[in-house]
């Protein structure tokens, strides 16, 4: 592994630390090693996928302990081909959500699902605010790995 690559690994691991995603997938019965630190030590690819992405926790009452979200750093363009992620639990079932803001199936899709389609108002506090507004279709991934370090 190069230089570059050990770079951007340690801090990407360290933001998901200093922002206690060890604790926080505990709490929804993931294990952060298997879901978030393999993938990314076994990720191939040079550059960091997510280098234009953030990692921030949604405090929300109605779905303790929250939601992780890993967002795009600027306004999503409807357009262009984007992704966000976010992982919850509600009730006893975890999602883990990859939001496309186009409606090409993703080839992990089981049959039995069909994509969902959702548009956030602008007024929404509930999601950052480089997703709201846009049209996304998703469906609950069972792999709760990061889609980008596939």
């Amino acid at each position: 592994m190069s230089d570059q690559a050990k770079g951007w690994k340690s801090e990407l691991e360290k933001t998901w630390l200093d922002l206690e995603l060890p604790l926080f997938l505990s709490q929804i019965g993931q294990d952060f090693e298997a879901s978030f630190l393999t993938p990314l030590r076994e990720y191939q690819g040079e550059t960091n996928p997510y280098a234009d992405y953030y990692w921030t926790f949604f405090r929300l009452d109605r779905l303790p302990p929250g939601v992780f979200h890993a967002a795009p750093k600027s306004k999503v363009n409807q357009g262009a081909p984007s992704i966000w992620e976010e992982w919850f639990i509600e009730g006893s079932e975890n999602h883990h959500h990859t939001m496309r803001n186009h409606a090409t199936v993703p080839e992990n899709m089981p049959a039995c699902e069909s994509l969902i389609s959702w548009r956030s108002p602008e007024n929404d506090t509930e999601h950052p605010r480089e997703v709201l507004d846009i049209n996304w279709s998703y469906f609950n991934d069972k792999d709760q790995r990061p889609f980008l370090l596939r």
